[in-house]
């Protein structure tokens, strides 16, 4: 019971940064979401949320810095290929990073919060 508290705080964290950041004008390029907009963000979330649960619990890490190796690991891993071998302009990218490590440290820190 005490792991279900800071995976579902995360999880509510990650959709509400979502329904934040979609009140913005940072909004994606038009797409098809496989079952609705907030049905798959729910669904997505979830999965990171216990995802994350998992390399917590697996590694020992503090929740912040699997959080920060994550996000790093992710701009790394789409972020320099999207510049390098795609052609995706350098300020679209920071902004995807930035938003990475937003969501990733922001919802870390509050799975470690109500870990505690």
């Amino acid at each position: 019971m005490s792991r279900s508290k800071p995976i579902v705080g995360m999880w509510f964290t990650l959709i509400a940064l979502s329904f934040a950041i979609s009140m913005t004008g940072f909004t994606p390029q038009a797409y098809e979401p496989l079952f609705g907009m907030w049905p798959t963000a729910v669904v997505v979330w979830l999965i990171v949320a216990l995802f994350f649960d998992w390399v917590v619990q697996s590694t020992g890490l503090g929740a912040v810095q699997a959080a920060v190796i994550l996000a790093l690991a992710q701009i790394i891993g789409t972020g320099m290929p999207g510049i390098m071998m795609e052609g995706m302009a350098f300020g679209d990218a920071l902004i995807s990073a930035g938003f990475g490590m937003l969501f990733w440290v922001v919802s870390a820190g509050v799975y470690g919060w109500l870990s505690d």
